[in-house]
């Protein structure tokens, strides 16, 4: 993780933070016992063990790193790189098999996560799960993982009761079987939909749909990184007009302020 930590400005401070900070939540909301390799582990077999898991974090991590500034690009690819190069810490063999149980999943349409967790201890150890890289995939499962309380409708703040919805000036996103991305049937890049998706909320705000498309031979990884992109832009919007208004981050104001901000900015995700 040093490389990643490196490709920040100030090498990794705030991410590290922000890690450390997630991690005490999770505690924090007894979802895990301590930071200890042996409790994710746990963690992982209490959701095996369970055929609903309905202990779901307050926040979402990908939400919560849209607070810091971005890696540098090209630096974050050389890491991959490293990371790939470096078995000595990375065993490939386990990341092919985390990402194996993961794209499984995907292609099955079975994101329970009783599924998921059974799959994910065959794979990971106690001693893996030391490593910040594999607790931060441990993060990224609580975007994905299907819960009795319903995680995936927690994307969207919109409720299938409300009588009209006009789809005349929605957002049209879509996830080809290639893992190609789509707006408004026109080819984009990861990046490109990040500005899209801000454009876009900037100018409706309260007038805004997303319709979100995806195949299901669309790999996870692709899948997680379009999600992020769409829930972070609108949570970065959200954030920057409580500090212009209110002088302070979104998740400090009170539930009315909060009310006020996301009906300027619903995040209103139609999948």
């Amino acid at each position: 993780m040093d490389c990643a930590y490196q490709s920040f400005a100030d090498n990794g401070i705030a991410y590290k933070k922000q890690i450390s900070d997630y991690e005490n939540l999770l505690i924090d909301e007894k979802i895990l016992i301590d930071n200890s390799g042996q409790s994710y582990r746990q963690l992982l077999m209490d959701i095996a063990d369970e055929e609903e898991f309905d202990k779901v974090p307050s926040k979402f991590f990908v939400v919560e790193l849209q607070k810091i500034e971005k890696p540098n690009s090209e630096e974050a690819q050389k890491c991959k790189e490293i990371i790939v190069k470096d078995s000595a810490k990375y065993d490939m063999t386990k990341l092919k098999g985390f990402e194996h149980v993961i794209d499984k999943g995907q292609y099955s349409g079975n994101f329970q996560p009783a599924s998921i967790a059974k799959g994910l201890l065959k794979v990971l150890t106690e001693k893996d799960l030391e490593l910040d890289f594999y607790k931060l995939r441990t993060f990224l499962l609580f975007s994905i993982i299907d819960t009795n309380s319903g995680m995936n409708k927690q994307l969207s703040d919109f409720e299938s009761d409300q009588t009209e919805v006009d789809l005349t000036k929605a957002l049209r996103i879509t996830l080809d079987d290639k893992n190609q991305i789509f707006v408004n049937e026109k080819k984009v890049s990861l990046d490109d939909l990040k500005k899209l998706v801000r454009e876009y909320e900037s100018e409706l705000k309260s007038e805004s749909v997303i319709l979100w498309k995806t195949d299901r031979a669309t790999m996870y990884r692709n899948y997680i990184d379009v999600q992020n992109a769409i829930v972070g832009e609108i949570q970065y919007l959200r954030n920057k007009l409580a500090i212009e208004k209110y002088k302070t981050e979104f998740d400090k104001l009170t539930d009315e302020q909060q009310s006020e901000i996301k009906n300027i900015y619903p995040k209103r995700i139609i999948e």
